[in-house]
């Protein structure tokens, strides 16, 4: 796996376990504490670009009033990125 999938990968995991905790928006920042907790930091503009790759496949969607992300329910159906 390259090291892009790999990225959007990750982040899509977090993204998905965010969900799954009763999140249902989030934002990079989000993404962001989990992955430091985890001493795999990502700067926020590697995470937002993750987020375009997400949107690029409709995993994820933005909410252009509130700048909020959200799953996308056919996101479920997507195994790996």
């Amino acid at each position: 796996m390259s090291i892009d999938r790999r990225r959007t990968a990750i982040v899509f995991e977090i993204v998905k376990e965010l969900v799954a905790g009763g999140k249902t928006e989030f934002r990079p920042g989000d993404v962001n504490s989990i992955l430091r907790e985890r001493n795999q930091p990502m700067g926020t503009w590697e995470v937002r670009g993750e987020f375009s790759r997400l949107e690029d496949i409709n995993a994820i969607a933005i909410d252009a009033a509130t700048g909020n992300w959200h799953l996308v329910d056919e996101a479920a159906k997507i195994q790996a990125c």
